[in-house]
């Protein structure tokens, strides 16, 4: 069976909201529930996302608490799990059936623009992808929902000089790029500046939905033109209002991923499927029909099937494009 790779699951963010991080026993308990629930949806493994949300205290003690994390799931990975920091360890597990982890933090906002802080998270937490920016903005540059960050504000602004230099080290240091979160001048500017592919892990087409950060057909070419990855999400909120429940469904979301390919052609769409029901309410992340959690992801691969498509083909968006804008960024 082909495996699933996920560009976006906030199990990080979750577990330091639920647990004492002083009690590895609880860290660890609640990590391999979540692994267990992706398993029974054929998802081999995760892009692991600890987040401070536009709204929520951002220090850098938040930081410090990444990284205790971190080294409490590498110093008890075994068969059953592997962080990897490598291309190579993360090829080797997909081929070996190991459920494989990267760690991802969204948000940068507590480094104030000290790139030290990358360094640190590089070395210490084994960080391999990170997102400069959330919806909100940062010394980094403009987030996603900064009105600023559109090309047709009154002041468009985009990465700041700091920012133009995180790009850089993330590009020499091996961190996969992330603009999820980016405004649309934060994501020119990077596309600009960085040397290496870049992603959206997790987002739809707003030709479908428009929900004020999903991507259009042009931003989506974009990406790929520059060797890129976008990544289709479940949330709710992406496929259709939050009010729409005729249309939180398996069948919405299929509608969603094959316009992205469509659109970016086969090489450039991965699936960054974004579960989190587990952080929220029924009435905040309302229940998508037929993908209400991780253990039915594996429905995806048997609609994709349906198209027509190779199993290579296939492969390509359950993990290989993952794989490929991985090593090109890390390497």
């Amino acid at each position: 069976m082909v495996p699933i790779f996920d560009m976006h699951a906030d199990i990080i963010m979750d577990i330091l909201r639920r647990e004492d991080i002083s009690d590895e026993n609880s860290v660890l308990l609640r990590f391999k529930q979540h692994i267990d629930r992706m398993k029974r949806g054929v998802v081999q493994g995760a892009v692991l996302v600890d987040c401070r949300m536009a709204g929520e205290s951002a220090e850098t003690k938040n930081f410090e608490e990444f990284i205790a994390i971190s080294k409490i799931l590498r110093s008890h990975q075994d068969e059953s799990y592997l962080i990897a920091t490598s291309s190579e360890e993360f090829d080797n597990s997909i081929r070996d059936g190991r459920w494989v982890g990267i760690l991802c933090y969204e948000g940068l906002r507590a480094a104030n623009g000290n790139l030290l802080w990358l360094k640190r998270l590089y070395k210490e937490a084994g960080l391999r992808i990170a997102m400069l920016t959330h919806n909100d903005s940062n010394a980094f540059g403009t987030g996603a929902a900064d009105p600023n960050g559109n090309p047709g504000s009154k002041n468009p602004l985009g990465l700041t000089e700091a920012g133009q230099k995180a790009v850089e080290l993330m590009n020499e240091m091996g961190i996969l790029i992330d603009l999820s979160h980016a405004s649309p001048m934060t994501r020119r500017d990077v596309l600009s500046y960085s040397k290496k592919p870049v992603m959206l892990s997790h987002t739809s087409s707003a030709e479908v939905y428009d929900n004020g950060r999903n991507l259009s057909d042009k931003d989506i070419r974009e990406i790929a033109e520059h060797g890129g990855l976008i990544g289709c999400m479940t949330s709710p909120a992406a496929l259709a209002d939050i009010r729409d429940r005729a249309n939180h469904t398996l069948e919405r979301y299929m509608h969603h991923l094959r316009h992205m390919i469509d659109v970016a052609g086969e090489d450039h769409v991965g699936l960054g499927l974004h579960f989190c029901e587990y952080l929220y309410t029924q009435e905040e992340y309302p229940p998508v029909e037929g993908l209400e959690d991780a253990s039915k992801a594996g429905v995806i691969l048997k609609e994709i099937s349906k198209w027509g498509l190779s199993t290579y083909q296939i492969e390509k968006i359950a993990y290989r494009n993952f794989a490929r804008v991985f090593k090109e960024a890390t390497d």
